[in-house]
């Protein structure tokens, strides 16, 4: 027996969204950035972290902007 073809998830967004590739292109690089902050933020909570945890070690990673 034969395994159906399995899409790629990029392939299937492609079809049920009518967004412009370049908007798509901006929306994937915004993911990718959310995902690598996400990751590093995760690697410096500790296992048993409640949300207030994670949002302290959030905003210690955030970058500093200018203040008005």
């Amino acid at each position: 027996m034969t395994r159906p073809a399995v899409s790629k998830p990029e392939d299937i967004a492609a079809h049920l969204t009518e967004m412009p590739q370049d908007r798509r292109d901006a929306a994937k690089t915004h993911i990718a950035l959310v995902t690598a902050t996400v990751r590093k933020v995760a690697m410096d909570v500790p296992l048993v972290a409640d949300v207030d945890d994670f949002r302290r070690v959030l905003a210690a990673h955030a970058p500093k902007g200018a203040k008005s």
